[in-house]
């Protein structure tokens, strides 16, 4: 019983570390979009090269990026919330930032995290494409005045 036990156990923990998949960033330009392909396992750490991208295209004005998610194979809820702040700096900045292939529990917990379902998300690259085509040049947005 302890030996059958043992190797349970050990076969668990095996599949677990099979199961974390090296994480890949990989950047596409598609006219005026950006495209961030992430694979694999996504934690804070990996995170980390995430934004450091999205940073540097913030502060080039690329004003139009997708986050295609589908072939990512973990990732916090602390990441897709911070996917959610940095939407907001791009859409402040006049642009857009979508996130495209998510599986339905990645799609649930990112409308938990706070995303809007029909204004965040996109089924695949294809459509976040053909909306990003259809958008206005980037203007980016003034701050609302402060009354004094």
């Amino acid at each position: 019983m302890f030996v059958a036990s043992l190797l349970l156990n050990l076969a668990i923990t095996v599949a677990k570390r099979a199961q974390i998949m090296e994480f890949i960033l990989k950047q596409i330009k598609k006219g005026e979009v950006q495209i961030l392909s992430l694979n694999g396992y996504m934690g804070n750490d990996e995170f980390c090269q995430v934004d450091k991208a999205l940073s540097l295209l913030l502060e080039q004005k690329h004003g139009r990026v997708i986050l295609d998610l589908k072939t990512l194979s973990f990732v916090t809820a602390r990441s897709l919330a911070r996917f959610l702040v940095c939407g907001q700096e791009f859409r402040r900045n006049g642009g857009e930032l979508k996130l495209v292939g998510l599986s339905s529990e990645l799609s649930r917990l990112a409308q938990m995290a706070g995303f809007n379902e029909q204004n965040d998300f996109d089924p695949d690259r294809a459509t976040a494409l053909k909306k990003m085509a259809k958008m206005p040049t980037v203007k980016p947005r003034l701050p609302p005045k402060q009354n004094k």
